[in-house]
């Protein structure tokens, strides 16, 4: 029922994008998707990205993956959004491709959290672009250590 609603939304819109992925049960594995918005701001702010991963919160237990950027008024902007059955390194690395068909440039930095199968497939995927560690994370970890 998505796809067929994405397919449609692709019909009217010129510059919407999206990618899916489908298991060998016919379920959906993977869903990456873009609209116009989302690309316009990407190639005025994409210079740096930052995503992370919920963990299954929605009603279908997929994992949701926004893609955001921060705007010359230092406000949020979407870039695109991702949903995945699992967060293995496949499954980040087939959706780090949709993300890089859709847009076609790499950022110069992605700003993640300390996921070890992102850690994984980010250099694997984006081969010119810098990773970094987001700073709330690491923060988060020196409380830890208290």
């Amino acid at each position: 029922m998505v796809i067929e609603k994405l397919n449609k939304k692709k019909e009217y819109f010129q510059d919407f994008s999206f990618e899916y992925s489908v298991g060998n049960d016919g379920k959906l594995t993977g869903l990456f998707w873009a609209d116009e918005e989302a690309k316009r701001n990407y190639f005025a702010f994409g210079d740096v990205v930052g995503f992370d991963a919920t963990y299954r919160t929605n009603k279908y237990r997929m994992i949701f993956v926004p893609f955001t950027g921060i705007d010359n008024h230092k406000r949020c902007v979407t870039f695109g959004a991702g949903l995945l059955s699992s967060e293995s390194i496949e499954s980040y690395k087939w959706l780090l491709h949709a993300f890089k068909s859709s847009f076609g440039k790499e950022p110069n930095v992605f700003v993640t959290d300390q996921d070890p199968a992102i850690l994984q497939a980010l250099p694997s995927v984006f081969s010119n672009t810098r990773h970094r560690l987001c700073m709330w994370h690491i923060s988060q970890k020196f409380t830890d250590k208290d």
